[in-house]
């Protein structure tokens, strides 16, 4: 039971599931994608309207509001200012002021480096998105292609929906097509019995190849956007030739989105395809934590963007917390491609060199293998308490011979509902 106010409120979710998320597209009539049209565009305007009144509190030392007082604020302002607010549903509105206390509470959080929140962008394309339902009675799935969703009615899917109970609603337009964004509560998974799994494993991510695990096997980087770069240019190069919002404009914008959908869907795929085999190949599995804002501040962005290893942590850590898999973190300062598997020496002298050898014990490694093997050796198994790593601060003393730069801050540990370890 939790309490909101004085009256108490049962939660929907059932005992064990699990949250969980699924994006899936939408085939909308005529009047849903008006009505939609006008929905984006009214979020757009209520968040933008709390990013402006925050910033005048901020910029005049006055009180900073809550996002329940600009809500308040907001529905007192339908009647009169506003009026045109109450053309769409009030679950719109109640979304964007919800979206904006997000944005402060992570912008606030010394953890999460969150950005402040700036105005959004009105877009000839009609990019945006608004909160659709917001509770469990407000959603009626049919169980094959069909949701009602309030004020859109029956909307069709693209293809059908997970099992679980859905209990929140969000549509989004981003490249030229409709999205439904759903967050549901998973049934959750048994454990294998008997779990023929591999006890304990590692995992080392990089551009090419996108991921390599200690038993050797390896994962091809699609590198979805490297491969559609020069079309993608040359449409874009089209369209900034043409006039604004001409049939020649649209047909190029339609290229463009077509060319960012294939992109996305091409990583997106490669991404669960690699993380759902790992956490069904192992039970205990270590990872790199990786600082990859840093990495991007190199002298490779754009391939360290279309590699996409902060998604790959993020899916390896809920994966693992579905399917009984305990993911661990090493630290990131750990020289984990300089160590030698063998000895233990540290190379501090590596470059980027694929296949090195050992000067101390003259064994060959290839450098993702070998970067592998060292996270799976810090695992340590403890019967009564489970996985585990070694000492791996002591690892990272003296001079910082790791993957990322010395200067680095270290990571903080995350916050969710089963924390992985992080040494340090």
């Amino acid at each position: 039971m939790t309490t909101t106010g004085r009256k108490p409120v049962k939660s929907t979710c059932p005992p064990g599931y699990v949250p969980a998320g699924h994006v899936v597209p939408l085939q909308l009539t005529i009047r849903q994608t008006a009505y939609a049209r006008r929905a984006v565009g009214t979020s757009r305007f209520v968040y933008n309207l709390c990013v402006a009144t925050h910033r005048f509190c901020r910029v005049n030392r006055l009180r900073w509001p809550s996002w329940q007082d600009l809500n308040k604020a907001v529905n007192d302002a339908k009647q009169h200012e506003f009026p045109f607010l109450q053309e769409v549903s009030y679950r719109v509105v109640d979304g964007a002021v919800r979206d904006f206390g997000t944005a402060i509470k992570n912008w606030r959080d010394p953890n999460l480096r969150g950005r402040r929140p700036t105005f959004k962008k009105k877009r000839l394309t009609g990019t945006g998105s608004f909160r659709a339902a917001g509770a469990v009675r407000e959603i009626h799935y049919d169980g094959k292609r069909r949701i009602r969703l309030p004020h859109l009615g029956s909307v069709k899917l693209a293809h059908t929906l997970p099992k679980g109970v859905i209990h929140e609603a969000h549509i989004s337009f981003r490249n030229g097509q409709w999205l439904l964004s759903i967050n549901y509560w998973k049934p959750p998974v048994a454990p294998p019995k008997p779990d023929t799994r591999i006890l304990a494993g590692g995992a080392d991510t990089g551009l090419n190849p996108h991921a390599t695990d200690s038993d050797g096997q390896t994962w091809e980087n699609p590198k979805a956007h490297y491969t559609a770069e020069k079309k993608l240019a040359r449409w874009q190069r089209a369209q900034a030739r043409r006039t604004t919002n001409s049939r020649g404009w649209w047909e190029a914008q339609r290229r463009i989105d077509r060319l960012q959908r294939r992109i996305t869907n091409l990583r997106k795929h490669a991404t669960h395809q690699m993380t759902s085999e790992l956490v069904h190949k192992f039970q205990h599995l270590v990872i790199e934590n990786l600082h990859v804002a840093g990495m991007m501040a190199g002298h490779t962005p754009k391939a360290q963007a279309d590699a996409n290893m902060g998604e790959i942590k993020r899916q390896l850590i809920y994966k693992g917390q579905w399917h009984h898999c305990n993911v661990l973190l090493a630290h990131r300062f750990y020289p984990s491609s300089k160590t030698c598997s063998f000895c233990g020496y540290v190379n501090a002298k590596l470059k980027r060199q694929r296949y090195w050898q050992c000067p101390s014990c003259t064994s060959i490694h290839e450098r993702n293998e070998n970067a592998a093997v060292n996270l799976r050796n810090l695992l340590t198994l403890l019967p009564s308490v489970g996985g585990t790593l070694r000492d791996g601060q002591a690892l990272a003393v003296g001079e910082p011979n790791g993957e990322t730069r010395p200067d680095d801050r270290r990571t903080a540990t995350l916050s969710m509902r089963a924390p992985p370890t992080v040494i340090g």
